[in-house]
């Protein structure tokens, strides 16, 4: 750009060169003319003209040089904002997808966590009711097998009290056989001693001997 300012400036030096040259010989005579003609003052308007055609081509030249400038400038300003709004737009635009990004992944863990929280309720509360049935079973199960002992050990007491019913029975029925053949019969001593050992026996006979053959049953069966 410099360079070209140079020959632009050599140019216009030259240029200038050769209207002042002209402008001795011709412009002179013209502008006094047109100043009379217009009735203003010759100085004003050959001063006025000599500027002009001095430089008028040079201030030309700069008015489109400052108009390009200028529009290169607005140019450049117009892009740069662009630039800029689109890098604005962009910006916004990736924070708004982060934000969403984020706030997505935070609605799905706690709807993670929210799911976990409920499976781990449903199961405590699964393993509550088992436990509980469990519970109840093990219950009726003691129960009944209560009811059990207390039926068996009801049979067995009357099996019992029938047993030892029943041995005195038949040793009330031994004696009253035995007073009455002694009374019927005379006997001799070993007569008598057989008699009575036959009487220890039956008296041996222990009715607990019979609980305990019916409380061994019972637990075998």
């Amino acid at each position: 750009m410099a360079k070209e300012s140079s020959n632009t400036a050599s140019s216009a030096n030259k240029a200038d060169g050769n209207l002042i040259g002209n402008a001795d010989e011709n412009g002179l005579a013209f502008m006094a003319v047109q100043a009379r003609e217009s009735g203003v003052s010759g100085d004003a308007v050959g001063v006025d003209k000599i500027r002009d055609l001095l430089f008028g081509n040079q201030m030309q030249d700069y008015d489109r040089r400052f108009s390009k400038l200028e529009e290169r400038f607005l140019q450049r300003f117009k892009d740069v904002e662009s630039e800029a709004k689109r890098n604005l737009e962009m910006y916004e635009s990736n924070a708004k997808k982060q934000v969403e990004s984020l706030a997505a992944q935070l609605r799905n863990e706690k709807d993670a966590r929210a799911e976990a929280d409920k499976e781990i309720d449903r199961n405590l509360r699964e393993q509550n009711q088992a436990l509980e049935k469990q519970v109840r079973a093990l219950s009726d199960q003691l129960s009944e097998l209560e009811r059990e002992v207390a039926d068996r050990i009801n049979r067995s007491d009357q099996l019992l009290r029938e047993e030892i019913k029943q041995k005195n029975e038949s040793i009330q029925m031994l004696m009253e056989k035995m007073f009455s053949d002694l009374s019927n019969v005379k006997t001799d001593r070993n007569l008598l001693a057989g008699l009575f050992v036959e009487v220890a026996k039956c008296l041996n006979q222990d009715p607990v001997g019979s609980k305990s053959n019916s409380e061994r049953s019972w637990k075998v069966s």
